[in-house]
C-alpha cells in the first residue's frame, strides 16, 4: 500500500488501490526528484497543488480541471464507497465530519438490499 509522507500534512493520505501500479511506475522513473510537479525547490510550496491545472491545459473539447472539482469527486466517490465519514474528513484535512454535509447530495443512495445489510448487522 502506497502512503504519502508529508509531515506538514498532518493527515493519512494513501494511493488508491487502481492507482498504486501506476504511481510505482512513475515513481521509479522519477528517482530522487519530485513526483508531483518535479523540479520544485521546496517540499511543500505555496498552492502546490492548486496551481497544477494552471499549468497542465486538457486537450481541446474537454473541461479544464479544478482542484475543487477534483476533491469533490475523490469525497463523493469515498463516500458512495461506504468509507467510514470520519476517515474520509479526516483524510480530507476536514476538522470534523460536519464539513462532509455538501458533499452527500451527489452521493448515490444504496439499493434496499445494499442498505439492509448493514442495518440488520451480524450476530453477536
Amino acid at each position: 500500500m502506497a502512503l504519502i509522507e508529508a509531515p506538514w500534512l498532518n493527515r493519512l493520505v494513501a494511493c488508491r488501490a487502481d492507482w498504486e501500479a501506476t504511481l510505482s511506475e512513475l515513481a521509479s522513473i522519477t528517482g530522487d526528484d519530485y513526483l508531483f510537479r518535479p523540479h520544485r525547490k521546496v517540499a511543500a510550496a505555496k498552492n502546490l497543488v492548486s496551481s497544477w491545472p494552471a499549468r497542465h491545459r486538457p486537450p481541446a473539447g474537454l473541461p479544464q480541471l479544478s482542484t475543487r472539482r477534483l476533491r469533490s469527486t475523490w469525497i463523493v466517490k469515498l463516500l458512495a464507497l461506504g468509507i467510514a465519514p470520519a476517515l474520509v474528513a479526516e483524510s480530507a484535512g476536514m476538522a470534523s465530519t460536519a464539513g462532509l454535509a455538501p458533499y452527500y447530495q451527489w452521493v448515490p443512495p444504496l439499493d434496499r438490499e445494499a442498505a439492509a445489510h448493514p442495518l440488520h448487522g451480524r450476530r453477536s
